[in-house]
């Protein structure tokens, strides 16, 4: 049991790495305006949440949330303000929980489908799309919620911002989640123990 545990936190580790390069190299690029578009940082941390069972849901959006606070303690002369775990993890947390359920319902609907882009890829595109206007929604309403009267310009400035990238961002998870989900079964398969696959394959009969 411990060694599974590990091999788990060893996982998680990784992927909290990779979001964490992937969010700092979007941040970088676009740190002169303010605020961050997670074109590739967003996707993984949605897979993250619907590639498995709904207890590790709430996993990849909390990773992202972390990243983002991380990244704002880095840029601290820019984005400080959001390094608040209330703007940057919190709203974040709920990301991967309206996308597995998405994902979920719709999978149980399209299971007797026999195209495949319908049975298997389009739950986890859509399940992209929700866990992005999930992401965007809450976020936007902890920044609104949180921010006083003093930095009510910065928070209509990134309102704006967000208006140019949430399509954006709507677009690459709706591409990107369905192959990082694909990529990240893979790559569990070969980190976990057989104990844990074994445990999975049985759930899913």
């Amino acid at each position: 049991m411990k060694n599974d545990k590990a091999h788990f936190v060893a996982f998680i580790g990784v992927m909290l790495a990779l979001i964490f390069v992937l969010f700092l190299l979007e941040g970088t690029l676009l740190s002169g305006v303010g605020m961050t578009a997670c074109v590739l940082s967003l996707p993984v941390a949605i897979a993250l949440s619907i590639y498995d069972d709904w207890r590790k849901s709430f996993i990849g959006g909390t990773l992202l949330g972390v990243s983002s606070c991380i990244f704002c303690l880095i840029f601290a002369s820019l984005f400080l303000f959001y390094a608040n775990p209330l703007i940057c993890v919190l709203p974040r947390f709920f990301i991967g929980i309206t996308a597995y359920w998405t994902y979920f319902g719709l999978s149980k609907l399209f299971k007797n489908v026999k195209n495949k882009f319908v049975k298997e890829v389009l739950p986890a595109a859509i399940a992209g799309v929700v866990g992005s206007v999930t992401n965007t929604v809450l976020y936007l309403f902890a920044v609104n919620i949180w921010t006083s009267n003093a930095m009510g310009t910065l928070s209509a400035l990134l309102n704006v911002a967000v208006s140019i990238y949430f399509p954006i961002e709507l677009v690459a998870c709706f591409v990107l989640v369905p192959i990082y989900v694909a990529v990240l079964r893979k790559v569990s398969g070969k980190i976990l123990p057989k104990k844990i696959k074994n445990e999975k394959a049985q759930e899913a009969v």
